[in-house]
């Protein structure tokens, strides 16, 4: 008799928190905003950045917290806030014939992720050198490697980007939306509301001002409205009574995770 799942499950996750601790011991010695290369959870991974390459491994690749459950082989997903490409890699490793489309604004990022898809045969994968937004057109774009590079969180270097309106991509079936777009969820979410009835699955990384909690939740009204299930889950600082901590410069109080589905699909 075999081994229970539970053991098997519980092993292979022992096995990959020893892998990236390994990892992230080689990566805390290299100094912030230090580029380089290295093979890491079988890629062949270019980065900008060994912080921000590292809080993309723990979050997406050892944590999972981005995964779905697709009911077919090929799922439509749309990457809103691609980075250097470890969650399309990631989406590509668990539906290889996954359609995806990776939007991503930064152009300092851009050559990044494109040489990190085509290393990792993912070259399959539609780039769109734009930031998802509620119109088509062009926008100030603040640039911060680390943190992540915003529409809305003010930063001292900009570039003008290209702009698209995401409600173009809401034609046809998608099976995940994923957006981590510092902060510009919340006119996107909100404007895409009366096209989301294509859509099976939203995963968004949240980025919460503790002095004003109205656009989370208007992005909540607005994902409800349209007939999600949600899921809301804290991540990174905790704050209660007993703890908060000073806001950090050019930072968020709170980082949040919701989740959105259907229990009764719309989609057949």
């Amino acid at each position: 008799m075999g081994w229970p799942l539970r053991v098997i499950n519980r092993l292979r996750q022992v096995k990959g928190d020893a892998y990236y601790y390994h990892i992230k011991r080689k990566l805390t010695d290299i100094p912030r905003f230090t580029p380089g290369r290295m093979s890491v959870f079988g890629w062949d991974l270019e980065y900008v950045c060994p912080r921000a390459l590292l809080s993309g491994l723990d979050t997406l690749v050892r944590k999972r917290w981005n995964d779905f459950r697709a009911k077919t082989e090929n799922p439509t997903i749309l990457d809103c806030g691609s980075n250097i490409g470890i969650s399309v890699l990631h989406y590509k490793r668990q539906f290889p014939e996954a359609r995806i489309v990776a939007f991503e604004p930064d152009p300092h990022i851009v050559p990044v992720l494109r040489r990190n898809l085509e290393r990792n045969n993912a070259s399959d994968v539609d780039i769109v050198e734009a930031a998802v937004w509620t119109r088509d057109g062009t926008a100030e774009f603040f640039c911060e490697p680390a943190e992540g590079s915003s529409l809305v969180r003010r930063q001292s270097r900009s570039v003008t980007v290209r702009t698209v309106d995401l409600r173009r991509f809401l034609v046809n079936p998608v099976d995940l939306i994923k957006m981590d777009i510092e902060g510009a969820e919340y006119q996107v979410i909100p404007g895409i509301v009366d096209n989301l009835a294509v859509v099976k699955n939203l995963i968004v990384e949240c980025h919460i001002e503790n002095d004003d909690m109205r656009p989370f939740s208007d992005l909540l009204r607005a994902l409800s409205s349209a007939r999600f299930v949600v899921g809301v889950n804290s991540y990174g600082r905790w704050l209660d009574l007993l703890r908060q901590p000073p806001k950090l410069p050019n930072d968020f109080d709170q980082y949040v995770l919701v989740a959105a589905w259907r229990n009764h699909p719309v989609l057949k």
